[in-house]
């Protein structure tokens, strides 16, 4: 990977420390919600995700996460290798109390991966975090649960703390900060989110432009400025189903940069 410019770092902080405001910013609102979600068994299915190699390592360090709602520094191996393994559950065709477990332990394990992102010591394992991010989307969907704002407070969060690698991650963060807005209980106002998209529309500007120096990017619109992009479908899966999320509550602005943004993605 060809190697930052002080300008493009320099971008870069710029472009992340503006991120629109549109909750608190608190790295564990959403862990707590998640946590509290989980039952022994679902300790230990997590803690069996490596093929059963050291459950017990993994499962106490699991424990002590959920027991403190804190992460230790840096995330070692147990238990980031069952989180990382985890956070690829997908429910599929299985019965709904099983679709349900495998979504609530899906989104623990991507909220812990996600918190441990905004930790320095842990930023060489946050590279295309944004297939982290949509997982959260998808099991917190599934769940169908109302923590929307929970989600917001964390990647406020988060955002500013991403390290430079992740310039071209930034772009997602935005999306899921729009999806998780415009469902959330609190009605932002229209100024707000009127900022968001444009801000969207900033970051992955500046994202693709940053890969495509050196790098000959192409690709559609907003996978152009990652190289992590195995789980494009269901960002665009997400960019359909925004306009969804619209409500009387929206003026005409809104909608139509919302409509704009869910086009321009698919």
């Amino acid at each position: 990977m060809t190697s930052l410019t002080q300008a493009q770092i320099a971008e870069f902080q710029g472009i992340a420390g503006n991120a629109p405001s549109i909750s608190p910013s608190d790295p564990k609102s959403l862990l707590k919600a998640t946590a509290s979600l989980l039952d022994e068994d679902d300790l230990q299915s997590i803690a069996r995700a490596d093929y059963g190699n050291d459950t017990h390592e993994h499962l106490t360090q699991l424990v002590n996460i959920v027991r403190l709602c804190e992460l230790p520094s840096p995330l070692k191996w147990h238990p980031r290798e069952v989180l990382e393994l985890t956070r690829w559950s997908e429910p599929g065709q299985q019965d709904p109390g099983m679709a349900a477990r495998l979504s609530r332990q899906c989104a623990f394990a991507c909220t812990v991966l996600l918190v441990s992102y905004g930790d320095p010591r842990n930023a060489g394992a946050s590279c295309g975090s944004n297939q982290t991010l949509i997982s959260l989307v998808g099991s917190l969907e599934a769940l169908g649960l109302d923590i929307e704002d929970e989600v917001l407070s964390l990647l406020s969060w988060l955002i500013p703390r991403l390290p430079e690698h992740e310039a071209g991650e930034i772009p997602f963060f935005g999306l899921a900060m729009l999806w998780f807005a415009l469902g959330s209980r609190h009605q932002w106002n229209d100024a707000v989110l009127l900022g968001l998209c444009e801000w969207i529309m900033v970051t992955e500007e500046a994202a693709r432009r940053r890969k495509s120096i050196g790098l000959g990017a192409s690709g559609s619109w907003l996978v152009s400025g990652t190289g992590y992009d195995t789980h494009i479908d269901r960002w665009q899966k997400l960019g359909r189903k925004l306009v969804v999320r619209l409500d009387m509550r929206h003026g005409p602005d809104v909608r139509e940069a919302v409509q704009l943004i869910g086009a321009m993605l698919t």
